[in-house]
């Protein structure tokens, strides 16, 4: 049986088909903005003739297919969704104007404020008021809610988001209110607050569902489309998609709850860097992936990606708990440019698939990185993607000198150079702001690198950071399609239940997780799951009385609460919250306030890759030389160059040296040592730096 995942980027679509041995099969195919669905289609089509398959023969073999898209972020990025309309409490209607309080950018005098998602016109209030204990103080005015949806229809909305206070505790009026909506608009869209972020914090909350409804109309048309066209093409199970939260569900699934479709293809890449990391005895992990729009980064500790709740895309907040992946513009296809005051900046403009960089001879002018990797020698024009596109050193040159070399009195080596460091200076600010910022050190941390241009600069970043091993998977540059072949099945629930940890009811903690965790069996049975592969996960929202902000805990699971449990729950927000910010408060009560439930189907792989590591090392033998800019050396000079497929399990390769492969490119640096492991992945120990990540794991591994 095969699992295919699908990634579309700014600028590739990203294909792997990964058999149940383990063995993977990658394939990169251009996006085509205009129409999402032909590069999928395309790329199944290269993969099965790679495989020697029809697509009928390669889907009707294929267990599942998990799709992760950036149509949802990239509607709300540019805006343009649909019009859409709000229904919330009378005199509430302004809250996503009012957010929190707090400017994004609260030292900028000259900050202009976010713009709704929802015009004020089209954001209107109902007579209805239901109390924190969810008792109705006024009922739900219905005559109201049908004149509103008049009003609505009038001005061509085509989606609703309704979010009433306290509908976390009790959704009847706005359950009510979307019937009624459903009933004068049949062909709007409607989406309720309390089942998209059933939580406390008004804004949060709106605009979690508004994003949803946002979003909703075009995801909604394109996933229907994809389901389609695969089940035409021959896929016989239904096609998953891959959430923010780090797992995979149905598409009926994601479209009752439409933000989980944001940041979704991002969030494969952890599962694939714990995937690889774990196989080497690495728990603390850095994940970075380089594509051809955008750098992505993730901390992943004692093998569990970050999390966060405080997710936001363009300053709208999510809402709900995701992987914590943060993104800067510095991809491939990143436009160098010269700014006003003369200075050489990189991204976050990109070229994308259409134009492209220069040297990919389609149209594009602007200097681009992919053009100054091509300028320094880095990328072999003749087997860029396997030969399927061959790449115009003399474009490149042309737009580099042009865009950069002139306006600056540089060589286009020189200003190739130039613009590598500058990404690369990005790109080491973007991991310092989830290790440094955060009071770790990224020099515990191993890299594992992903990217078709990630190979280019892992070592520079590795040492600009102080690490001194990298991972780079033989699926890196398809990281992200890869990840969706490993990651689980994920269904994520919670019920608001406010108490202290002092008048904590055990037998309503009970009754609570005996209704979630009932709902996400059931769904995972429907899905296909038997009982042994189905695993519960449980946490918990907690904070000292008096702050403002709470943690997400991990709490034990049980049949049944007990006082010995309760002690554990407790117990535990003291340590993370200890850990986080340095300081306890036992004698303080904890305050609970969201119980979460995650319904996890487990897909497991039977790999007969081995463990990853090698016993030895043998020194690889060159396919040649190639000439490139050495970094260290400050000068183009002839390096050895080699072929990622031809490098055998046991090999060793010296920096400097090139080694070009179909969807990835590695540089070594001098020092730098590569072995290549059972599983036909890569381990570089950076010269000059010693692994600290690998003496921990070591010392973990024979404790």
């Amino acid at each position: 049986m095969l699992r295919i995942g699908i990634d579309i980027g700014g600028t590739f679509t990203d294909l792997t088909v990964l058999e149940d041995s383990g063995r993977a099969h990658l394939w990169k195919e251009p996006t085509t903005p205009a129409d999402p669905m032909a590069a999928i289609l395309a790329g199944l089509e290269g993969m099965a003739g790679s495989l020697d398959r029809s697509v009928a023969e390669m889907l009707g073999e294929a267990r599942l297919l998990v799709h992760g898209t950036t149509i949802a972020t990239n509607t709300v990025i540019q805006r343009n969704g649909p019009r859409i309309g709000l229904l919330a409490t009378k005199g509430f209607r302004d809250v996503l104007y009012f957010r929190d309080a707090w400017k994004p950018e609260r030292f900028n005098m000259r900050f202009a404020p976010p713009q709704p998602f929802v015009d004020r016109f089209l954001r209107q209030g109902v007579s209805e008021r239901i109390d924190h204990h969810g008792e109705v103080v006024t009922p739900l005015d219905e005559d109201e809610v049908r004149r509103h949806a008049a009003y609505l229809g009038k001005h061509g909305v085509e989606a609703v988001a309704v979010a009433f206070l306290w509908s976390i505790v009790n959704p009847a009026h706005e359950h009510r209110a979307a019937e009624i909506l459903r009933e004068e608009l049949p062909d709007a869209y409607v989406i309720c607050s309390a089942d998209v972020v059933p939580e406390i914090r008004e804004w949060e909350r709106t605009s979690a569902a508004v994003l949803s409804a946002y979003i909703l109309p075009g995801i909604d048309d394109y996933f229907r489309r994809l389901k389609g066209d695969v089940s035409a093409a021959g896929l016989g199970e239904d096609p998953l998609i891959m959430q923010l939260n780090g797992g995979c569900a149905p598409i009926d699934e994601v479209l009752k709850r439409p933000v989980y479709a944001l940041h979704s293809g991002p969030a494969a890449a952890p599962a694939a860097a714990a995937h690889h990391a774990g196989r080497r005895g690495l728990r603390d992990v850095i994940t970075i992936d380089m594509g051809g729009t955008s750098f992505d980064v993730c901390l992943v500790r004692d093998g569990q990606a970050a999390r966060s709740r405080s997710i936001r895309v363009d300053q709208q907040p999510v809402g709900v708990e995701g992987v914590a992946v943060h993104s800067v513009g510095a991809g491939g296809g990143s436009i160098a440019y010269i700014d006003e005051g003369g200075a050489l900046n990189v991204g976050p403009r990109s070229a994308g698939s259409v134009p492209g960089p220069a040297a990919y001879g389609a149209g594009g002018t602007e200097p681009t990185v992919t053009d100054a990797n091509v300028v320094l020698g880095y990328l072999d024009p003749e087997s860029f993607l396997g030969g399927r596109r061959e790449l115009r050193t003399d474009l490149a040159e042309q737009a580099i000198a042009a865009g950069v070399g002139g306006p600056l009195g540089l060589d286009p080596v020189a200003a190739a150079a130039g613009v590598i460091r500058v990404v690369n200076a990005s790109m080491t600010a973007a991991v310092r702001a989830v290790s440094v910022e955060r009071g770790l050190d990224p020099r515990n941390f191993a890299l594992v690198v992903g990217g078709g241009a990630g190979g280019l600069h892992a070592s520079a970043l590795a040492r600009d950071l102080g690490i001194g091993r990298v991972v780079i998977p033989r699926e890196a540059g398809t990281l992200c399609a890869f990840g969706m072949t490993v990651t689980d099945v994920r269904h994520d629930y919670l019920q608001a239940l406010h108490c202290t940890s002092d008048s904590l009811d055990s037998a309503a903690l009970d009754e609570l997780y005996a209704g979630l965790e009932a709902g996400g069996r059931e769904r995972l049975t429907d899905d296909g799951f038997d009982p042994a592969e189905i695993r519960m996960e449980r946490s918990v929202d907690a904070r000292y009385p008096g702050q403002v902000y709470e943690l997400t805990v991990v709490i034990p699971t049980a049949e049944r609460y007990g006082p010995e449990h309760l002690k554990q729950i407790e117990d535990a927000f003291h340590a993370e919250h200890e850990r986080q910010f340095g300081y306890r408060r036992e004698e303080m009560p904890v305050e609970f306030l969201h119980w979460r439930a995650a319904a996890v189907g487990r897909m497991e792989l039977q790999d007969d890759a081995g463990s990853g590591a090698v016993e030895a090392s043998v020194a690889a033998e060159p396919l040649g030389e190639r000439r490139v800019y050495v970094p260290a050396l400050g000068e183009v000079t002839a390096v050895p160059a080699f072929k990622v497929e031809e490098l055998a399990t046991g090999s060793r390769v010296d920096g400097p040296a090139v080694i070009a492969g179909d969807t990835t490119t590695i540089l070594l640096e001098p020092g730098d040592v590569l072995r290549c492991d059972e599983d036909d992945s890569f381990l570089i120990e950076i010269g000059g730096i010693a692994s600290r990540a690998a003496t921990t794991a070591t010392e973990e591994a024979s404790a």
